[in-house]
């Protein structure tokens, strides 16, 4: 009898620490839905708690990978002049395992991301510079993947993919590749007309504002005959709406 009782008392304190974990969870996320309606406000932009046209938006991971993908705490308007839009985004996904005795268990995990992306207003090719660590230069340069540009430091600190070599070497030229190296942690890639970086984790309104100020300074970084070989106008940002 007494067993028993233990055993019901430490389901009871479980079952208590989940729903203590769950109502803190709640004001958390609810504190931060109203620190980005708040802070959209006084940008004069948009807040949506979710909006999942999002999802589809763009291509690459994390996009398309899991279940249950979502856009929530929607940023959208003008930053800059450009249109832009930033979000959190978040997919599932379900791991099933069996051990020796036959017992399966799953296992559900959310993987969650900060995105933000800016219109740039013409369609470039595909371009990903990401931060990378020496074992991604070694697998980069052994699968010829990882494009090198004049800059030895700038080439130890970000990988470059793009499948045409040309517009990497003009879009990323010295002065740009010497200002990337101030802000190391920020991986971004152009997406049709979009220019887009994803974090992992969520993100607070001052790091949008970080995230948006060093995408946008790497569109304004672009050459003028980029732009114009690409149909564009050199520098033209897009309205808002």
């Amino acid at each position: 009898m007494e067993s028993s009782s233990t055993f019901i008392l430490i389901v009871v304190l479980v079952l208590a620490l989940f729903g203590v974990f769950a109502f803190l969870s709640y004001l958390a996320a609810k504190k931060r839905r109203e620190a980005f309606q708040a802070y959209a406000a006084t940008k004069g932009w948009t807040w949506t708690e979710r909006d999942d046209q999002w999802i589809e938006a763009f291509d690459g991971a994390p996009f398309g990978l899991g279940h249950d993908r979502r856009a929530e705490n929607v940023l959208t308007g003008a930053f800059e002049s450009r249109t832009f839009a930033a979000f959190d985004y978040s997919y599932r996904t379900t791991e099933t395992s069996t051990d020796s005795d036959g017992h399966t268990t799953t296992h559900e995990e959310t993987h969650n991301f900060s995105v933000a992306a800016v219109d740039v207003g013409v369609v470039f090719p595909s371009l990903h510079v990401s931060p990378e660590g020496f074992f991604g230069r070694a697998i980069g340069k052994l699968t010829n993947h990882d494009i090198q540009l004049e800059s030895e430091e700038f080439n130890r600190a970000f990988t470059v993919h793009c499948e045409d070599r040309k517009f990497a070497s003009d879009v990323l030229h010295p002065r740009l590749m010497e200002a990337l190296l101030t802000f190391r942690d920020i991986e971004w890639r152009f997406d049709r007309s979009w220019i887009v970086t994803v974090s992992s984790g969520g993100h607070n309104p001052a790091e949008v504002d970080r995230a948006l100020t060093s995408i946008s300074s790497v569109v304004d970084a672009i050459p003028d005959f980029v732009w114009e070989d690409h149909g564009g106008k050199p520098g033209a940002p897009v309205q808002g709406s």
